[in-house]
């Protein structure tokens, strides 16, 4: 495929999730102007504490995110985009609008050109990763040849991609036989085969981690991770018996997603679909990083706060930048990773939040991937759920190559190792 010329531009990160949510914030409405001050609800209908008081003088909330990070949260963004819609009036008259938000440059023509080709370049690319995928051997005995291994999973990926069910998907299948990505279209029965074969959870985790090593000469610059999980609602429920109200309730069981992504391209580097507890994966996804990444800095929430994943993160050469609880202590902890946390997050707190705020961009990730392929799996089969989301991850991190391409210049082979990184003008450590 070829590339477009190298774009010598600082890197600028996509809109934040906090911006989003405040959006949606300031859409519902209920926010109040008292005095120089702004009560803003909260997001949740249930929340504990149902308002917030911004001030915007000051830079405040009342929020634990603000109170955590020092950094604007949700609610102050709330108010900015209710102010710029609706103005505030004061007993003297119109409020000043505060400063005009801030803004990232951004170069539209290379963004341009990577939207409108991503389809074309993401089958490209999705082709020459899976050129690598090993047919199986064909039991002895009658029947037909089996489907290549490689155009199944490259069907069942592009399945996902265009967002269609299996039916009406099958145009775009055979578009991908005519330019020759493939080398039959097969029937959608076989795509859902495919998807609910328990080895192909193995092989799409396996190539999310090989479509992630182009972009390494990029992150290795920073070297900072982020990790977090998310969910994805199914279109299957499970039945049982509420002993509150005597009656039979229904819940939706969720797909859990954790990733670890770069923090500058947000290309997920580590995956893993487990309905297991935050914490105890960071290890696992970290050493499956770092065998093709420079681990210099990792961020998590408080859910990843222990001494293992400490020590886990010390391993490979990287600083934690990990919160600690309400409840936790500090010196007389007996490990010397806890204790080193302990002192920079308590002597340099103001350094400690700026470099745990990149932890947004694991979230930013979350967002643009349930953005493009959206929140819920279509699949019924708990397999199939597994590798449906999985597919939406691989999708995820083939545009972040297409736009890398577009945004960096850089060559993507996936036969041979990254080269070496490009000049440090490019991107923001």
């Amino acid at each position: 495929m070829a590339t477009p010329p190298a774009v010598a531009t600082e890197f600028q990160p996509p809109t934040t999730t906090r911006e989003e949510r405040g959006r949606q914030i300031a859409k519902r409405g209920g926010i109040r102007k008292l005095g120089v001050r702004f009560v803003v609800p909260s997001q949740s209908p249930n929340a504990d504490v149902p308002t917030y008081i911004v001030d915007l003088v000051e830079q405040t909330c009342t929020c634990p995110d603000y109170e955590l990070r020092r950094l604007v949260c949700k609610h102050q963004e709330a108010v900015l985009f209710w102010l710029a819609w609706e103005g505030a009036v004061s007993d003297d008259g119109v409020v000043e609008l505060p400063a005009k938000r801030k803004s990232y440059v951004q170069n539209w023509a290379v963004y341009n050109d990577a939207q409108a080709h991503e389809k074309a370049r993401v089958e490209v690319l999705l082709k020459s990763l899976c050129e690598g995928i090993e047919q199986p051997e064909r039991k002895p005995g009658p029947g037909r040849n089996r489907i290549p291994l490689r155009d199944a999973i490259f069907a069942a990926v592009m399945k996902v991609y265009t967002t269609f069910s299996g039916r009406r998907a099958s145009t775009d299948i055979r578009g991908c036989e005519e330019r020759g990505h493939i080398g039959k279209a097969m029937h959608y029965n076989s795509i859902f085969r495919t998807l609910e074969d328990p080895a192909t959870t193995a092989i799409l985790t396996r190539l999310i981690e090989e479509s992630a090593a182009p972009l390494a000469e990029i992150e290795n610059l920073a070297g900072q991770f982020a990790q977090d999980s998310t969910g994805f609602s199914t279109v299957t429920y499970d039945r049982w018996f509420d002993q509150k109200h005597g009656k039979l309730m229904a819940a939706h069981p969720w797909v859990k997603l954790h990733v670890m992504v770069g923090t500058v391209t947000n290309v997920v580097t580590g995956v893993k679909v487990s309905s297991e507890a935050d914490c105890p994966l960071l290890p696992e996804l970290l050493a499956r990083t770092a065998q093709r990444f420079k681990v210099r800095e990792v961020s998590g929430d408080k859910a990843y706060l222990s001494k293992k994943n400490l020590e886990a993160i010390e391993a490979v050469g990287a600083v934690p930048f990990i919160p600690f609880k309400t409840n936790s202590v500090g010196m007389a902890s007996k490990s010397p990773h806890w204790r080193k946390m302990w002192c920079h997050f308590s002597l340099k707190s103001e350094d400690f939040l700026t470099r745990y705020h990149r932890r947004s961009n694991v979230e930013s990730t979350m967002w643009m991937i349930k953005s493009k392929w959206g929140g819920g799996v279509r699949s019924k089969l708990p397999t199939a759920q597994v590798n449906e989301a999985l597919c939406k991850v691989l999708c995820h991190n083939l545009a972040c190559i297409v736009h890398a391409v577009a945004e960096f210049g850089i060559d993507v082979d996936f036969g041979k190792a990254p080269a070496s990184p490009p000049s440090l003008a490019l991107v923001q450590p």
